[in-house]
């Protein structure tokens, strides 16, 4: 089976866990966006992006980006010559897995990574395999398995690139 990889910087998931806790201090989802390049079935986490600004709605259960600030990320991964790769955001206690309305109404194509970290971020999460990893794959998102998140997702030496982006109404 010829399936995607991700290679992701080795301080990749502390640096998203550290962009979603103060969201999660307030009892709120937080979300770090992956942006990265695709060369054939591997993906390459390069950049994570932090969202500030009117145009990104963090609340308990809930995210909303505005469409300026789709706009706004869509220059930015062109001007990175970059793509939206896969994103992490938290949720309460332990639950990892995707909400119905993550599933409905979050992004929707093919390979897409989303993983959910627990207690809204506010403990260090030292492996991806702590957290619900899921692809969007065939129509819809499956969680992956521990063995499927170790085969397809492989630590790198490189450090990511942090990005700060205003979120526009």
């Amino acid at each position: 089976m010829d399936e995607l990889t991700w290679n992701m910087p080795n301080d990749l998931l502390d640096a998203s866990v550290e962009v979603m806790r103060p969201a999660g201090r307030l009892g709120n989802e937080g979300l770090a966006l992956w942006l990265g390049r695709v060369d054939g079935r591997r993906a390459t986490v390069t950049h994570v992006v932090s969202l500030q600004g009117p145009g990104f709605l963090s609340a308990p259960q809930q995210l909303r980006l505005s469409w300026r600030t789709m706009a706004r990320l869509t220059e930015l991964t062109g001007d990175l010559d970059t793509y939206l790769v896969g994103q992490i955001h938290s949720h309460p206690k332990n639950f990892i897995d995707l909400s119905d309305v993550d599933k409905v109404y979050g992004i929707r194509c093919q390979d897409y990574l989303s993983v959910v970290c627990p207690d809204y971020a506010q403990r260090n999460v030292n492996h991806l395999r702590e957290c619900g990893v899921h692809l969007f794959d065939d129509g819809n998102y499956r969680r992956l398995s521990v063995t499927e998140v170790c085969r397809r997702i492989e630590e790198t030496r490189r450090l990511v690139t942090r990005i700060a982006m205003e979120a526009p109404l």
